[in-house]
């Protein structure tokens, strides 16, 4: 009597996890840091999620830029990151621009930088929901955390309306791997 013997290996699904919470911003703000320069705004987001987005804003027309701060989410260095937004800003709102970050942390939180750190929105269609998506690399050695920040820039002088809006935030990590090979 002969016996088969069959082995069955499965692999878990390859899917990739939102990292932030709340990036839809559909019943509020939270746990976003926006340090009272930031609003939620229930009757305005994107067409991916529609229900609501944050708004960011100040009047201190010093060149300066105001933000807004995801928590901190466990990152692996190695990997590659998909990073994306949803935003505008409102007819009439005049933004010296609008851009987001990715903040690199060590396991014991310290910042070790900001990268990428010159990705700027297109500024030419205001009123509209646009999107932004790029991946990122997680190219600084020893970060472990990181935290996504939606960026507000606004003018030296002549106004008050420097606000932008945010939705449709997500930040997770891509099934591939990055090694060198040499």
């Amino acid at each position: 009597m002969k016996k088969i013997i069959m082995l069955v290996f499965l692999a878990p699904p390859l899917s990739a996890q939102e990292l932030i919470s709340n990036g839809t911003f559909n019943s509020n703000i939270n746990p976003w840091e926006h340090f009272n320069r930031g609003s939620w705004i229930a009757n305005d987001g994107a067409a991916a999620s529609g229900n609501g987005s944050i708004e960011i804003k100040d009047n201190l027309n010093n060149g300066s830029s105001v933000y807004a701060d995801s928590e901190l989410v466990p990152v692996v260095e190695g990997y590659r990151y998909i990073l994306a937004s949803s935003y505008k800003y409102q007819t009439g709102s005049i933004p010296n621009g609008m851009s987001v970050a990715i903040e690199w942390y060590d396991n014991q939180s310290n910042f070790l930088g900001e990268y990428p750190w010159d990705v700027s929105f297109d500024m030419s269609q205001p009123g509209q929901w646009l999107e932004f998506d790029t991946w990122v690399d997680n190219i600084i050695e020893d970060a472990t955390q990181a935290r996504v920040r939606l960026w507000v820039h606004q003018h030296s002088s002549g106004t008050d309306l420097n606000t932008g809006r945010f939705d449709d935030v997500i930040f997770f990590q891509d099934t591939v791997f990055m090694s060198d090979f040499d």
